[in-house]
């Protein structure tokens, strides 16, 4: 997933009461990944005799990778197919030819406090964890404040702190109702002044990849009061967060990955029997179940025999992904000072944050972050004049800015044919009605992705709905039930 990219300041949350949203999900996620799966007596002889059962996986993100080793390790025979020409999805690290020294991210970024199948895999993969909180400083009108020098207003920390206590004991009909509006509006309710919207506006759109005028309220109030006190932006992966990609596909085996193979068709058999996988060129994949991880947003690409029910049909067709270009810059020097430094602006780029804090080295890459319609102008011009934008607009920061920069390496992920868009942006209305349908499964075929997660937009998303999705074939989740 690109960068997630909340600024923390005055605004923090505790995280004492953060399972409100968290155990309500996984405790449907489970249901609706458990009670549709009936598979034959066949399948189930299979399962105890000396063939072992096998699934496709349509998707080497971290969602399929996710499933596919979960699958390998509980004795299945796994294949994973891939459109693009390598693994990883929306996870991808980059490295300048300039300096080969340095690691940024285009794609996925932050692992949270509070991911705890992330930070277990890396432990697991011998994956060093590093600090990469941030300290944000203000840019508006030309202005540069540091951090701690600016602040939204007494009225609005007020209503804030007031909504926090109201939100924590909220009932579920209560966050339906807060889901039908949308956070700007609900922000504006509370109290929030006509700057404090401005603001607020600049600052949570990094996370939405859009206006928090077309952000579901209760998506964006459950990210703010039930993340860490960082909003999830704690830690990032030493050497880049590829390697986690890397050793998910060591262990599945690069045998069992088929990357440029696109899937056209998934075709099932009637009465709970084998599920057929036709890829692009017409090769066939015969298996006992698939688990499906595209995104909502290209779901419509792939063929499915017997249909898709009509409402995962539309919630498919309904549900948008975020606009968002990650702009990675290197240069000469490390202009901007502290190696925490994050800079919320009002310019082109909604935020800029120091992507190689620590690495070593007078050079560094500065990660230019912009969203919505912004994005969408960045992605239309040439990599010079989208990097003399950028780096114009740091001109109050640092009027050296532009001669500094050597080089750029740009990903609108709104124009990414695999994706088309950053991550799913929950609008008003939305979270408690499209989100459930696409989880359906719908006979052998399971659906994961960060679209359908809690951590919704975060890799630990992606891996915990493809973990779920594969403990839910090999029969984990109906014993705990029958237990």
């Amino acid at each position: 997933m690109p960068s997630k990219s909340t600024l923390c300041n005055s605004i923090t949350t505790d995280t004492k009461d953060r399972p409100t949203r968290r155990a309500f999900l996984k405790s449907v996620g489970a249901a609706a990944l458990a009670a549709p799966l009936l598979f034959n007596s066949s399948w189930a002889q299979t399962r105890g005799g000396r063939t072992r059962p096998s699934c496709v996986v349509v998707g080497a993100g971290l969602s399929g990778l996710a499933a596919a080793y979960a699958l390998k390790r509980a004795n299945w025979d796994v294949t994973v197919l891939e459109a693009r020409e390598r693994h990883g999805g929306r996870v991808h690290s980059f490295r300048f030819d300039q300096n080969r020294e340095l690691v940024c991210e285009l794609g996925g970024e932050w692992v949270g406090a509070s991911h705890e199948r992330i930070r277990a895999l890396c432990r697991e993969f011998d994956i060093t964890l590093k600090d990469h909180r941030f300290e944000a400083s203000l840019m508006r009108d030309g202005r540069v404040l540091r951090p701690g020098s600016w602040d939204f207003s007494a009225q609005a920390n007020a209503a804030f702190e007031k909504f926090k206590t109201t939100y924590h004991g909220y009932k579920q009909r209560d966050r339906e109702r807060l889901d039908r509006i949308d956070w700007w509006t609900h922000l504006e309710e509370i109290g929030f002044t006509p700057d404090d919207l401005l603001l607020r506006d600049l600052q949570d759109s990094t996370d939405f990849g859009e206006s928090i005028r077309h952000v579901s309220a209760y998506a964006a109030a459950s990210e703010y009061l039930e993340s860490s006190p960082a909003n999830e932006m704690d830690f990032k992966m030493v050497g880049g967060n590829s390697r986690l990609v890397e050793e998910f596909a060591k262990r599945i085996g690069d045998a069992n990955i088929r990357t440029r193979t696109p899937v056209e068709e998934i075709r099932q058999q009637q009465r709970g029997g084998r599920v057929t996988v036709r890829a692009a060129g017409g090769v066939l994949y015969h298996a006992d179940a698939c688990i499906c991880t595209v995104p909502a947003r290209t779901l419509d690409r792939i063929k499915f025999d017997p249909p898709l029910p009509a409402a995962q049909r539309d919630a498919a067709d309904r549900l948008q992904y975020s606009r968002i270009v990650k702009n990675q810059i290197l240069f000469d020097e490390r202009f901007w000072g502290a190696e925490n430094f994050s800079l919320v602006s009002d310019v082109t780029s909604h935020y800029y944050f120091h992507g190689t804090r620590d690495q070593p080295g007078a050079q560094g890459i500065l990660c230019s972050y912009a969203v919505g319609e912004k994005a969408d102008v960045l992605a239309a011009q040439s990599d010079a004049r989208r990097m003399e934008i950028i780096t114009r607009d740091l001109l109050p920061l640092d009027a050296r800015a532009p001669r500094l920069a050597r080089a750029i390496e740009s990903m609108p992920w709104q124009r990414d044919r695999y994706t088309e868009g950053a991550y799913a942006v929950y609008r008003p209305g939305q979270w408690f009605t499209v989100r459930p349908v696409l989880q359906r499964p719908h006979g052998k075929v399971l659906f994961a992705g960060e679209h359908l997660a809690d951590w919704q937009g975060f890799m630990e998303g992606a891996v915990v709905t493809g973990e779920e999705a594969a403990a839910a074939l090999s029969g984990r989740i109906r014993a705990r039930r029958r237990a």
